[in-house]
């Protein structure tokens, strides 16, 4: 490596440099990419002049040693005239400043002078085509970045799934969703290995222009493609149930479910949801108290109230009781109080629902009548006639409790009357 340059192909010398920093192995990893289009006939090697040959030759002895900085002041040094020198020395100092990230813009003005004058040897040109729609990707600048992709791609006449993805993701960062499908696709067939990422912005593309069907294909398919991956199982309920079909969506969470891919809270809940949603609210409830003990869901007012609301759709009315309590307690809210003494009345526990309904009585102003008139009902059938009566009195202080209370007052007496009570 240390013959003078004048006795060297330049594109031999620089093109065994070692590539640096963050975009060595996608910006560089074709240093050696022949061009394949029919027909092709390779340019006509140009050879360095002997000046510029041996100051670009001490340069790189410089960075053979780890002096990069030194090898960079050197290379600032050159004044070369003819263009191919002056292109060499650009791709060379270019390649040296992309390693560092202050320096990439000044890195892209010499990697871009290079490639414009379009002397160098076409192996040497083509890296430089990528590397420039690389480092536009990394800055933000999509519409570039896909432009020099493409140019990248059509002088050597190769397609490459790295390039056809990014292109696929600068279109979504673009907003321009339509136009991401066709270069996913492309991906997808060209990469080796299957990509997340494809599949990805596929979903998204047609989910931000409301086409379910065609998402919910792209996904069907990527559960069979990444099997073993978390994400897909989930991204399918969740589809399933925009469209509506929730038992195809119970089904999906269910898998994931046994396959141990759900993890958080809102899975859970939504494998929840899905169960109740399709007639099965015991299994609801118990899943969520299942991972609310455990920890995972958080022990909310919200989500007691939610396995409370679970267990009396399945009704089962004391558990459903307990948990309205709990929420009551946990969200200082009175009311909910009222909802145990329902739940303990329709289990036939007249007594605990006295009890929790008095509690509701408290600094709950919204919903007296209510409690009042629930009142009624769980003195009567604990047997305590006088205290129904009392209970009725205060119901028909409510107008829209007033009808309903007036409708207990003959029952009430009468079955006073029959056991002898004076009330």
């Amino acid at each position: 490596m240390k013959k003078q340059f004048k006795n060297l192909k330049t594109s031999v010398v620089i093109s065994s440099i070692l590539l640096l920093g963050s975009y060595s192995s996608a910006s560089f990893a074709q240093a050696n990419l022949q061009v394949q289009c029919p027909g092709y006939k390779p340019a006509k090697t140009q050879l360095l002049s002997e000046k510029t040959g041996k100051k670009l030759n001490k340069a790189f002895e410089a960075y053979n040693q780890d002096l990069v900085k030194e090898a960079i002041d050197l290379l600032y040094e050159i004044e070369a005239k003819d263009p191919f020198d002056r292109a060499s020395v650009d791709r060379f100092l270019g390649q040296l400043l992309v390693s560092d990230e202050d320096r990439r813009s000044e890195a892209k003005d010499y990697i871009e002078r290079a490639v414009k004058v379009k002397v160098l040897n076409d192996n040497d040109h083509a890296p430089l085509l990528k590397l420039m729609g690389d480092l536009e990707y990394a800055e933000g600048n999509y519409a570039k970045a896909i432009e020099w992709f493409e140019r990248w791609m059509d002088f050597t006449c190769q397609e490459d799934g790295v390039a056809y993805l990014k292109i696929a993701r600068s279109f979504s960062e673009m907003k321009k969703q339509a136009e991401v499908i066709a270069p996913a696709d492309k991906a997808i067939e060209l990469m080796e290995k299957p990509n997340q990422g494809a599949y990805s912005l596929k979903v998204q593309s047609y989910y931000e222009r409301k086409m379910y069907a065609e998402a919910i294909d792209v996904l069907e398919t990527a559960v069979q493609v990444f099997p073993d991956s978390d994400v897909w199982y989930t991204r399918l309920g969740l589809f399933y149930q925009i469209v509506e079909s929730y038992d195809k969506a119970l089904a999906m969470f269910e898998l994931a479910y046994k396959m141990g891919h759900l993890k958080t809270a809102s899975q859970y809940r939504s494998l929840a949801q899905l169960h109740a949603v399709n007639g099965a609210p015991y299994k609801s409830a118990k899943i969520v108290e299942k991972y609310l003990n455990d920890g995972v869901i958080p022990r909310t007012d919200t989500n007691l109230e939610g396995i409370a609301n679970s267990y009396y759709q399945a009704r089962e009315f004391k558990d459903a009781a307990k948990y309205f309590a709990l929420a009551a307690v946990e969200g200082n809210d009175n009311d909910l109080y009222r909802r145990q003494g329902a739940m303990l009345l329709s289990a036939g526990d007249y007594k605990g629902a006295i009890q929790a309904l008095n509690k509701a009585l408290v600094n709950n102003e919204d919903n007296l009548g209510k409690v009042h008139y629930a009142l009624i009902e769980a003195h009567f059938y604990s047997g305590d006639l006088r205290a129904a009566m009392k209970a009725t009195q205060e119901a028909k202080k409510f107008r829209a409790m007033r009808k309903n209370a007036l409708a207990w007052e003959p029952h009430i007496r009468n079955k006073a009357s029959n056991k002898g009570i004076n009330i």
